[in-house]
């Protein structure tokens, strides 16, 4: 192994997007979830009513974790991308490039 790694600059904000577009979506099912139960509660008593409701609740708490993990990642990878960026840019202008095509961006990959 060489200890080279390849970025797109471009991969890594794709990958911010989706884990942004999926703590949204978690937030909706969870929002979704809730007004059910409320729902189902307002109509159904006893036993299975009541075990659902609990089934719910557990539920809420691992799509509330996930959801905060999807944030947290979303975040970690737009600081990633960021700090490539950065470094692009720096590297191009110290040789004189500017940092627009030396790769991780619009230029193509970059080995680090």
């Amino acid at each position: 192994m060489s200890g080279l790694h390849t970025y797109e600059t471009a991969d890594i904000r794709g990958l911010e997007s989706a884990l942004k577009q999926l703590h949204g979506y978690c937030g909706e099912l969870q929002a979704h979830a809730s007004g059910a139960t409320g729902a189902l509660s307002a109509q159904w008593s006893g036993m299975a009513s009541n075990d659902f409701v609990n089934c719910v609740q557990t539920w809420q708490v691992g799509a509330t974790i996930l959801t905060s993990f999807a944030e947290y990642l979303a975040t970690w990878a737009g600081d990633a991308a960021t700090q490539y960026e950065t470094a692009q840019s720096s590297v191009g202008a110290m040789w004189g490039g500017g940092g627009s095509g030396g790769g991780g961006g619009a230029g193509g990959p970059v080995a680090v």
